[in-house]
C-alpha cells in the first residue's frame, strides 16, 4: 500500500508513522523523479575546441530541432590574442556585443538564449577575478525554428587563440 501523504508536484510517497513502507513504492517515485529530469535535461547539442587561432567560432544548428527547447545555453572559454568584446550573430543578423573578454582566459562567457515565439531574447555574464559583468539582448526576426547557425567574434582586431573552447546546450521544454 502506497503512503498516506502525497508530495503536490510529483505525487511521491510521504508516509506517515502507521504507513507500511515497500520497496516498489521507492521504486515508483524514483521512476517518477526520473522521467521528471528527464523531461527537463541540459542536453548538450555541440562543441568546439579550437585547433588553431580564428576571428570567430561559428556552430551549425541545422542538424537540431530548436523548437523542442525552451533555452539555449552557450559556454565560452574565450582565449584571445589581446582583450576585445565578444560578439554574438545568430544566422546573418546584426552582431550583438556582450562582454570584454580578457586576453589570458581569466574571464569565461555563459550566455543564456530564450527561444520566444516572437523571437530570441537573452542576457549573458562574464565571470572573471576583477568581478562579473552581465547584461541582456534581443534578437528581432529570428525563431527557434529558422536559427541555421551561430557565431561568436572578437570585436576589434583580437583572435580567438587554439585552445578556446565553445560548448552549446539546450533546455528541454
Amino acid at each position: 500500500m502506497a503512503s498516506t501523504n502525497k508530495t503536490t508536484h510529483l505525487r511521491l510517497n510521504q508516509w506517515i508513522g502507521t504507513d507500511p513502507v515497500l520497496r516498489t513504492d521507492f521504486n515508483f517515485d524514483n521512476s517518477r523523479i526520473d522521467a521528471a529530469v528527464n523531461a527537463r535535461a541540459l542536453v548538450r547539442l555541440t562543441g568546439t575546441t579550437l585547433a588553431a587561432g580564428a576571428a570567430s567560432i561559428s556552430l551549425d544548428l541545422l542538424d537540431y530541432d530548436l523548437t523542442q527547447y525552451a533555452e539555449l545555453q552557450l559556454y565560452l572559454s574565450p582565449l584571445t590574442s589581446g582583450a576585445a568584446a565578444a560578439t554574438l550573430q545568430v544566422n546573418e543578423t546584426t552582431p550583438v556585443e556582450l562582454a570584454a573578454m580578457a586576453a589570458d582566459g581569466s574571464r569565461g562567457l555563459v550566455i543564456h538564449l530564450c527561444l520566444l515565439p516572437g523571437g530570441i531574447g537573452g542576457w549573458w555574464f562574464a565571470p572573471g577575478a576583477t568581478g562579473t559583468a552581465s547584461g541582456s539582448f534581443r534578437i528581432s526576426g529570428v525563431t527557434a525554428g529558422d536559427m541555421a547557425s551561430l557565431t561568436l567574434a572578437c570585436a576589434g582586431s583580437a583572435i580567438f587563440q587554439k585552445g578556446t573552447s565553445c560548448s552549446l546546450y539546450g533546455v528541454k521544454k
